[in-house]
């Protein structure tokens, strides 16, 4: 039974997101494959995007799972800025995905718009955080380990673990896409 949470007064009510239901055509989501066709809703934009999506238009995607309060983060981030800005990638898709359950998405919007990060942040809804783990084990959704996700437009993902320069970061992502 799962309990029912109320939120204080005058507290947006924010349900929980759940992937799109299948079409009677479409094949079933598969063990481990939600992290890929779950929507995520972009906190600033209001865009729906999934990573499946993105790969299949030709995007190599980077997911970079967050915490407002992580400090690692913060730093990861801010040389993912100049790494982007160097790139000058439409190819790159970069998203900061809140695995921390107790932030909201007015918080998240909130957290980039104030550090004018140029690229879309989420939070992840429990089905994803479940999926990045069972696929890439519990160490993705420890935002201090600045976990990074690169998914090539083939489809085959990589982790990696640990802060990077822009320069690394830049050469990593610019090897892919060229």
């Amino acid at each position: 039974m799962t309990p029912t949470i109320t939120p204080p007064p005058g507290a947006p009510a924010t349900p929980e997101r759940t992937s799109p239901q299948p079409t009677p055509d479409a094949p079933p989501v598969l063990p481990g494959e939600a992290w890929r066709t779950t929507a995520l809703l972009d906190v600033r934009s209001g865009e729906v995007l999934t990573i499946n999506e993105l790969t299949a238009a030709g995007r190599l995607v980077v997911i970079e799972p967050m915490a407002i309060w992580c400090t690692n983060c913060r730093l990861q981030q801010n040389e993912a800025r100049t790494a982007l800005a160097a790139l000058d990638s439409g190819d790159v898709v970069y998203i900061s995905l809140d695995v921390d359950p107790n932030e909201t998405e007015p918080d998240l919007a909130r957290y980039a718009d104030e550090r004018e990060y140029p690229w879309h942040f989420a939070v992840a809804p429990r089905v994803v955080s479940r999926s990045l783990a069972e696929v890439f084990g519990d160490q993705v959704l420890s935002p201090p380990s600045t976990p990074k996700i690169v998914i090539a437009p083939d489809g085959t993902a990589e982790v990696s673990f640990g802060h990077k320069p822009a320069a690394e970061l830049e050469a990593e992502l610019g090897a892919l896409i060229r």
